[in-house]
């Protein structure tokens, strides 16, 4: 039998971590190769982390069609 801690990937939880995001707070929704889609799971608002630099490329409501971060 195959032991997972409670269901979450270690992997995507470290990356939050480096991100700046608690990562008891976030889940993934979504690992791509490039990046990491997690979701506030209070809120319901959706990040978008870029795995190479653990820099959150778009903001909450990314999913939702937030255009993001304003440059």
């Amino acid at each position: 039998m195959i032991w997972v801690n409670e269901g979450r990937d270690q992997a995507s939880i470290k990356l939050m971590r480096r991100a700046g995001l608690d990562s008891k707070q976030y889940i993934s929704v979504s690992n791509e190769s490039t990046r990491l889609h997690a979701m506030d799971i209070e809120t319901g608002e959706f990040v978008i982390i870029e795995k190479k630099t653990a820099e959150i490329v778009k903001s909450p409501g990314a999913l939702a069609g937030d255009p993001g971060h304003k440059k």
